[in-house]
């Protein structure tokens, strides 16, 4: 696991380098550490054994001494007393007075007076990432929120309602072609098992082995710069323009029509050609402000030159209005073109870590999965799979009756800052009856919770990557672990994240199912190593096989190629049902033009759009020293032409309102913006009422996004980007 240590001229211990991977995002690069000889990290690099990563880090991952011993840091569990103040008290006094005051709660008002968010910083947390829903089942409860609600549910509501490929997606170093909307896979490395892992030098690779690259943002992103096609539209439009390209592309023919004739049908694909119809090229130019010329460009490069290849969206789509629409459409876009791996092609990506069904040449059909669970109480909103809608989790809070939400356990997550609406929020958080809080930093939420427990951070556990359960988005058959690399800091009392929801359940007398294999022994406290094991049961790794390789490995995959469609398989692509032509209609009549952009009967001079920041992970960095040093607060950014219009300078204040509420930002210029368009990132801001500055703080976006009014059918997915907005100097 570690090399041998460097010894000083005395013979006495100075620095030893161990093998581990980061687990701020889904990146997972894998690292080398440096440890002085009291366990501190003194310098870290991308670990170039890594057969995945390659020696590739990000910023955000070479910040583990200033993240693992940073002031900010948390060391021992808080609670909160009635003055409002917080007091130091010992992790087992923490967990034996939540359990006590959870009981009750649980008594008096039922299962689903309790509910978990689980956030981004304990998404990559694995035993702690299976243990949250395997507790709740030991309640027969289903209040599960996480962040992939408001991130990209949208992608669920597609394979629902569109059918998905049993097949799955040609590799990227086999492409012709690929495209992206509203994605940013070079900042952010989240397209995943797609450009995910290296993404920098994976894209320049295959770049000049001849793929071409077609970008779709607001932005000329880091990864727009490499593009041969990069379009800038308004935001919001992903929909006009993927259904612009599918009516051209089958005005022209250049549909793949063996593949829709066997797997759309005729009445599918006339469904569809009536439903696009008036997109016609100079209306969606016109509408997402693209030069004339530039749809029927895409089409040409990426459906009449292009044999292979695909198109992927993220947040920028996700969080716009119509986001639900905007991903059917896109993948509409790969289904008429037939862009999936077909029956002999060589299977090169399955799940690591986890079972792994046989890829077939066939469609899943439509479920409409969400429909066995029934409407919410909150807006008729439906579980998506394990998973409630984090939009209507305030409101859960909010509304009296039976199922009002009374305890809420957030596990690295900062619903101040990452839920929309964050009056309501707060509203929220302080009606809680009991808010707990797993985090290693003083968040904004915190200051709400009756506890906070500090977690082990990621070099203090053992882990294996990020594992979505049932999909494959590491490239071959990638797995890797982690042993704990240093302890915890000297005097600390830190909690692994697993061991919280354990620890109540036992206090409660409940036993844990945990992840569906077994039930877990609720007396005798289980290892971290041992929940991983579980994690892996069904996997084609064994937990003893990656830690016999430190550098992480590749397990064979034992299936070669697709496999032909089952004799009796009738599944069928619905690429225009019902709802998605009322969808489509709707958006049709939108009738909002550049610089009157509609909403609630007034009209707006620019629309906001969503970023991300190089230097942070969402809100992940922001109480990092090494990190505020280069990022203090989010700017507001905008095209440099504006600033003579707006009469301000780069540096100066202005108040963004929207419809529903107002913020106070820094401005700054972005030549890769669009006019028209102000770009910030989520993430920052303090609660309502806070004294902090705007330089202290940032500015907290969710202040100007609604929850009621304006969200998706199905998932309440809020729009939190191409938000009508005004904008006013200040000073």
């Amino acid at each position: 696991m570690a090399t041998a240590p460097d010894m000083t001229a005395a013979g006495e211990t100075a620095v030893r380098e161990a093998v581990s991977f980061c687990r701020i995002c889904s990146g997972g690069c894998g690292v080398v550490l440096s440890i002085d000889g009291e366990d501190r990290i003194v310098g870290v690099r991308g670990d170039k054994d890594n057969p995945l990563t390659r020696g590739y880090a990000c910023f955000k991952g070479l910040q583990p001494e200033a993240s693992h011993h940073g002031r900010e840091r948390l060391l021992r569990p808080l609670k909160r007393m009635p003055d409002g103040s917080y007091t130091e008290i010992p992790s087992e006094q923490a967990l034996d007075e939540i359990a006590a005051k959870l009981g009750p709660i649980l008594d008096r008002h039922g299962k689903d007076a309790m509910a978990i968010f689980l956030g981004n910083g304990g998404m990559f947390n694995i035993a702690g990432f299976y243990m949250l829903p395997s507790f709740l089942a030991a309640f027969d409860s289903d209040q599960y929120f996480s962040t992939l609600t408001i991130d990209q549910s949208g992608k669920m509501v597609t394979m629902g309602r569109l059918g998905a490929w049993a097949g799955g997606y040609p590799a990227l170093d086999d492409m012709d072609v690929v495209m992206f909307f509203g994605a940013n896979p070079l900042l952010s490395h989240g397209s995943l098992g797609l450009l995910q892992e290296d993404p920098v030098r994976k894209l320049k690779r295959e770049r000049q082995r001849g793929l071409k690259l077609i970008t779709i943002d607001p932005r000329k992103s880091e990864t727009g710069q490499f593009a041969d096609i990069a379009l800038q539209p308004y935001p919001g439009q992903d929909a006009a323009i993927a259904g612009g390209l599918i009516r051209l592309i089958l005005a022209e023919g250049w549909e793949d029509k063996d593949f829709c004739a066997r797997w759309v049908g005729e009445a599918n694909m006339a469904a569809l050609r009536q439903a696009v119809e008036p997109l016609a090229e100079d209306f969606v130019e016109q509408r997402a402000g693209l030069e004339p010329g530039s749809l029927r460009a895409v089409a040409e490069l990426f459906a009449r030159d292009s044999r292979t290849g695909a198109v992927a969206a993220a947040t920028g789509t996700s969080m716009a209005p119509y986001s639900n629409l905007a991903f059917h459409l896109i993948e509409t876009l790969n289904v008429i073109c037939g862009r999936y791996l077909r029956e002999g092609q060589r299977v090169h990506q399955v799940n690591g870590m986890g079972p792994t069904g046989p890829l077939k040449a066939q469609v899943y059909a439509p479920s409409r999965f969400w429909e066995q669970s029934g409407p919410s109480r909150i807006r008729g909103t439906r579980r998506l799979f394990q998973e409630r809608c984090t939009a209507t989790l305030a409101d859960e809070i909010l509304t009296p009756g039976e199922g009002q939400v009374r305890a809420l356990l957030v596990d690295g997550g900062d619903p101040l800052t990452s839920w929309p609406d964050q009056q309501k929020t707060a509203k929220a958080l302080a009606a809680l009856d009991l808010l707990v809080c797993i985090d290693p930093w003083p968040v904004p939420t915190t200051a709400s919770a009756h506890y906070i427990l500090p977690p082990l951070m990621q070099y203090e556990r053992a882990d294996l990557p990020m594992y979505l359960p049932g999909f494959a988005n590491w490239p071959g058959a990638w797995a890797q672990y982690t042993p704990p690399i240093i302890p915890p800091p000297p005097g600390s009392d830190l909690v692994e994240d697993w061991y919280v929801f354990w620890a109540i359940a036992k206090r409660l007398g409940r036993t844990i199912p945990y992840h569906g294999v077994r039930p877990l022994d609720m007396e005798n406290r289980p290892t971290t190593d041992e929940l991983l094991d579980l994690v892996l049961h069904g996997a084609p790794h064994t937990l003893a096989e990656l830690k016999a390789n430190p550098h992480g490995c590749h397990a064979p995959i034992a299936q070669a190629a697709v496999l032909p469609a089952d004799p009796d398989a009738d599944g069928k692509f619905e690429p225009m049902p019902a709802d998605v032509a009322d969808e489509l209609r709707m958006f049709l009549a939108d009738g909002s033009t550049p610089g009157r952009w509609q909403r609630d009967g007034r009209h707006f001079t620019h629309l906001l759009a969503t970023r991300r920041m190089r230097d942070l992970f969402n809100s992940n960095g922001r109480f990092v020293d090494s990190v505020r040093e280069r990022t203090p607060f989010n700017p507001a950014f905008l095209h440099p032409s504006e600033f003579a219009e707006l009469r301000i300078r780069p540096g100066d204040k202005v108040e963004i309102e929207s419809a529903h509420g107002r913020v106070v930002a820094i401005a700054e210029a972005d030549e890769a913006l669009r006019p028209g368009v102000i770009s910030l990132a989520h993430g920052w801001g303090d609660p309502p009422g806070s004294n902090a500055s705007v330089e202290e703080a940032g500015t907290a976006v969710n202040r100007l996004i609604d929850t009621e009014r304006h969200h998706e059918p199905v998932n309440s997915m809020p729009h939190m980007s191409a938000v009508p907005v005004n904008l006013t100097p200040i000073g």
